[in-house]
């Protein structure tokens, strides 16, 4: 079943509602049973007080018995209101509060319609609780110290837990009534909410796959921003890798339709010549515009994996001087073959920094290869590894023709190589060591040796990690 976010908030919004109501109706049953006690009890109260100020000691046997008849007639009176009215009374209210008045020898002298004809209480003035005829009884009692004379006016237990069961009854019923609405009102918000989460999916819905531009958060709630500035990365990451791609291909489109059309034209040559010789020159031209075809194609996949995009946080400790160590060796064959000497001069201790380590070999090895390429042969070429402050430098110098100082930024340009130059190669080299380098937060300088020609390249790798 698929999760809904409506669903699940409605039900645990109306649990959370229910529990939490509970809650409060417990609270207030216990605090409105307080209030109610003390709120009845002063009834019992002010109710014997009063019935004290109306019958005093002058009252006669027959002004007693005459109120008593009275009292007895009080129901039909009660009831034949109620028939006439038809009033919705709660329970026999004329019969909650019942009351006895007893003389100083202990006798009965009135009573209300219902009350028992035993005593509610002892001869105590005050509060108390008994049990009367099996039913428990709340009274209040007030002896008069002249007369001697007891009013007793009590309450029946039940009639006070029927109306705290009523008051509860009528809580839950209003809870139980409100319970649809709430939940309407809580599904109706909801989707309210929801409305830019739809707005997003209808937007996103509508973009091609060559359309991946920004989805637009002006109007999007705090809550689903990060989601949706995560999203319009994505749309970057995966723009930038079209682009890497529509660029790749259009880099060896460009750059290879020279070498292949050499290629086949070597081939044709070499087909109609019959001299041994010449077939050799001509097989030999072949291998050598095989061999730079395929330098190319290695380099523009080298341009093509490196992702700029990539995050400090994703860097491993690199050892820098066994990355020259290892490049150097693995270059060495191909130094031989130009008679050029290539010298590592770098510290025993290791040199560690915050990298790429496939990407410090690429880095390394082009800067190598580009100085084997264009030196002449007899040449030096010189690789120092050494540590200063903060940083980590990777020095490659030689002492071939150079490049002029007008020319040192656009050489990280791709394809450009300075004129005049009688080497091979694709132009791509120094423009995959700019972005290496802007990967690794570093900086890279190409300066001159202060003695002769040459170039040197120097390469400031930071040793800790910086937040940019």
């Amino acid at each position: 079943m698929t999760p809904s976010i409506r669903t699940f908030l409605l039900i645990n919004l109306l649990l959370s509602i229910t529990l939490i109501t509970s809650l409060a109706i417990i609270g207030n049953l216990f605090l409105e049973h307080k209030d109610l006690q003390r709120h009845l009890n002063a009834q019992l109260t002010f109710a014997a007080l009063t019935i004290q100020s109306f019958i005093g000691e002058e009252a006669t046997h027959h002004d007693v018995s005459k109120i008593q008849a009275k009292i007895d007639h009080l129901p039909d009176v009660a009831r034949d209101y109620y028939q006439r009215t038809h009033t919705k009374m709660y329970g026999k209210s004329y019969e909650l509060i019942q009351f006895q008045i007893w003389d100083k020898e202990g006798k009965l002298l009135l009573k209300s319609h219902s009350a028992p004809l035993v005593p509610l209480a002892k001869n105590i003035s005050g509060f108390s609780t008994n049990w009367v005829d099996g039913q428990l009884w709340h009274v209040f009692t007030n002896v008069d110290v002249d007369t001697g004379m007891r009013i007793d006016v009590g309450e029946r237990s039940d009639f006070r837990e029927e109306l705290e069961g009523r008051v509860t009854q009528d809580s839950i019923f209003i809870m139980l009534i409100t319970y649809p609405f709430l939940g309407i009102l809580i599904w109706i918000i909801v989707g309210r909410g929801l409305d830019s989460i739809r707005q997003v999916a209808n937007e996103v819905r509508q973009k091609t796959p060559s359309s991946l531009e920004a989805v637009n958060i002006e109007s999007i709630p705090a809550e689903i921003k990060p989601l949706i500035d995560e999203l319009n990365k994505l749309f970057g990451r995966l723009r930038d890798a079209f682009e890497r791609e529509k660029r790749f291909a259009a880099d060896a489109a460009h750059e290879l339709r020279t070498p292949l059309a050499a290629l086949k034209t070597q081939t044709q040559v070499a087909i109609n010549i019959q001299d041994p010789v010449e077939l050799r020159i001509a097989l030999d031209k072949i291998l050598l515009g095989v061999d730079r075809s395929s330098h190319v194609v290695q380099q523009l996949l080298t341009m093509s994996r490196m992702v700029p995009q990539a995050t400090l946080q994703q860097f491993d400790k690199v050892d820098l001087v066994l990355e020259a160590r290892t490049q150097l060796a693995e270059m060495v064959p191909h130094a031989i073959e130009k008679n050029i000497d290539i010298e590592l001069i770098a510290d025993e201790e290791p040199i560690t920094i915050p990298g790429n380590a496939p990407a410090v070999s690429i880095l390394i090895r082009n800067l190598v290869d580009n100085a084997i390429r264009y030196c002449p042969e007899g040449s030096e070429i010189k690789v120092y590894v050494k540590r200063e402050a903060d940083t980590a430098h990777l020095i490659v110098a030689d002492n071939g023709p150079g490049i002029p100082p007008d020319l040192r930024e656009r050489v990280f340009e791709r394809f450009f190589r300075v004129l005049g130059t009688k080497a091979q190669g694709s132009g791509l080299g120094l423009g995959i060591v700019a972005q290496i380098v802007e990967l690794h937060n570093a900086e890279i300088v190409l300066g001159e040796p202060k003695q002769g020609t040459g170039l040197v390249v120097t390469v400031k790798f930071p040793l800790h990690i910086q937040n940019t």
